[in-house]
């Protein structure tokens, strides 16, 4: 998903974030956006350091990669 598609952060008059994708909205204070963005950064470079593409699963075996 290219970043400017679905994606919107609002920021009301409170001080409240609300981000915004698709039809699924997650509402934070400052600080709680900020560790949110952290993590998330952390584990997209997690991602983006695997070593090996990973294989193809055939549809069914219920295998998957988690990143904590």
């Amino acid at each position: 998903m290219p970043l400017s598609q679905h994606l919107k952060l609002t920021v009301c008059e409170c001080g409240h974030l609300h981000l915004t994708h698709r039809s699924v909205t997650l509402h934070f204070n400052k600080e709680e956006f900020l560790d949110y963005a952290a993590h998330v950064s952390r584990m997209a470079t997690q991602i983006s350091d695997l070593v090996s593409p990973r294989p193809t699963i055939a549809p069914g075996t219920g295998k998957s990669t988690n990143v904590h």
